[in-house]
């Protein structure tokens, strides 16, 4: 693995917990699933309001069951969203009773339809991910099984080999931690080789409430950032995250609060939202809604 920068006790970073809120024009949607995971991330922004999501289960209510589903797909046509993502907010799509049928029933009515995944059920579940119309995303964080278990409390590794196999095009997202920080270069040269992979994300650790618990991991990804700015070559920017070369592959910094993209949110517990901020929107549009 090439060095990176010696890292300070504490990175100076500019405004790392700041928000920006100049977003462009909504280019795509959410559909959060609720229900029980099978990893449990230390990071995942579902624990940021862990109490209240953990009420609602409906991984097995058919999606025509969901309240306000119709009514937020029609909010979406009218906002000219045609990329839906089905993804879970505290556990993951491909644990779907009806995810086959669901993606068949968007993508007859307009929409494309993508995939956001932890990987762990896709090749049991590879005809679902073969009807997306749009790329599936995976997340990788280790390929070590003893780092995967403090991250993911799993020390079985997918077969990541096989699944790329089975996929037309994917997006890898890796969230940095202070577990898998300086192995981040290392899972970046073994995706190099798969023509499926079309680019690759690393993703900030994203939290409204848990600053304090995850202030470490939020710095490490800053100082990963700028190690990597002083090593590969800078190709240009994706709603103001930069982009990078590194072995070949397009590397994205997302930084989660700076980022101006945006899109609209459904909750399977009938939540709307219309911010990009998932925790905040979905805080927001449950008072708003009286649940």
């Amino acid at each position: 693995m090439q060095r990176f920068l010696t890292p300070a006790k504490s990175v100076a970073i500019r405004s790392i917990y700041q928000k920006n809120r100049d977003r462009a024009p909504y280019s795509f949607a959410n559909i959060n699933l609720l229900g029980k995971c099978n990893v449990d991330c230390f990071f995942c922004l579902g624990k940021d309001i862990e109490e209240l999501l953990s009420k609602h289960n409906q991984l097995r209510v058919h999606f025509r069951e969901w309240k306000r589903f119709g009514e937020y797909l029609e909010l979406c046509a009218k906002s000219n969203i045609k990329n839906i993502y089905i993804t879970g907010q505290n556990t993951d799509s491909l644990l779907y009773e009806y995810l086959g049928e669901l993606i068949d029933e968007l993508q007859s009515i307009g929409f494309d339809v993508g995939l956001r995944t932890n990987g762990y059920l896709a090749l049991k579940k590879a005809e679902a991910i073969r009807k997306c119309r749009k790329h599936v995303g995976y997340s990788i964080h280790s390929l070590d099984p003893a780092t995967n278990n403090m991250i993911m409390k799993r020390r079985d590794i997918p077969d990541w080999r096989s699944i790329f196999d089975l996929t037309n095009e994917c997006r890898v997202s890796i969230v940095v931690n202070r577990y898998n920080v300086y192995d981040i270069i290392d899972i970046i040269d073994f995706l190099k080789d798969f023509d499926s992979v079309k680019y690759i994300q690393l993703r900030r650790i994203s939290t409204d409430t848990r600053m304090e618990l995850l202030h470490e991991d939020i710095e490490l990804f800053e100082w990963l950032h700028k190690s990597i700015d002083a090593m590969y070559p800078r190709t240009g920017e994706y709603y103001l995250a930069p982009r990078y070369d590194i072995y070949g592959k397009e590397v994205t910094i997302w930084r989660t609060v700076e980022t101006s993209v945006n899109s609209m949110n459904y909750f399977t517990d009938g939540t709307v939202s219309n911010e990009y901020f998932v925790v905040e929107g979905y805080l927001k549009n449950r008072s708003r809604d009286g649940q």
